[in-house]
């Protein structure tokens, strides 16, 4: 990519993550409370609550949550939509190994869009199809993040932090996404280790997300002319 295009790259990426952390906290604030645990916990419970659990017009208490709701719909939607030129990035890091990249490429923008349908279809309105979108978004997603986990590691010395950082991801990814599967596929109670892997994964993530942005923009740096 050339210089200005990793630029726009970059800070697409970054204001992702802020756009999601600025409206994420007040949905949170916001919530009125219950879990799948313990439907009468008054207020977020950060370790215990999925982050769809926020979308929920009406919360898991009863209470109903008009803003709140729309705050966290919202926030996982400009989180999602950043992940478009997030794996775009992977794959400029990823460069020097043509069909690696493509693939990244192409399974992370699948998953996007993929992850963007299960934003759009809340659990309290969608119901089965909520989960069903979970899953089949998230094949595609945990394969992209291994390909470019490993791509990553292998690239030399500089990559290698965005490499661990994606590999830290990937693990509590992975676990969330068996959990969940278990329980939606094969009706294995859920416990609360679901919520809290989806929480490791997501600050991960996140900091995987601003990682890439980073190197992204001193790559920009080393493209420009001097």
């Amino acid at each position: 990519m050339r210089a200005p295009r990793l630029r726009l790259t970059s800070a697409a990426i970054l204001a992702s993550i802020a756009g999601f952390v600025a409206l994420e906290l007040p949905a949170m604030l916001l919530y009125p409370g219950g879990t799948w645990f313990d439907t009468r916990a008054r207020g977020h419970r950060f370790w215990q609550n999925f982050l769809c659990d926020l979308e929920w017009r009406v919360a898991l208490n009863g209470q109903p949550n008009p803003v709140g709701s729309r705050l966290a719909q919202a926030a996982v939607l400009v989180l999602t939509l950043g992940l478009a030129p997030f794996w775009i990035a992977v794959g400029g890091l990823l460069r020097e190994r043509g069909r690696l990249a493509a693939s990244v490429r192409l399974l992370g923008l699948v998953a996007t869009a993929g992850t963007v349908a299960v934003t759009l279809m809340p659990s309290d309105r969608f119901g089965t199809l909520h989960g069903a979108a979970v899953l089949t978004s998230g094949v595609p997603g945990l394969t992209a993040a291994a390909l470019a986990v490993v791509g990553l590691l292998l690239a030399g010395p500089r990559p290698r932090i965005e490499g661990w950082l994606g590999a830290a991801m990937l693990s509590f990814a992975t676990v969330n996404f068996v959990l969940y599967a278990a329980h939606y596929l094969a009706g294995v109670e859920g416990t609360p280790l679901v919520p809290m892997m989806q929480k490791m994964a997501l600050f991960f993530l996140l900091a995987w997300m601003a990682g890439v942005a980073v190197r992204t923009r001193a790559l920009r740096r080393e493209k420009a002319p001097h």
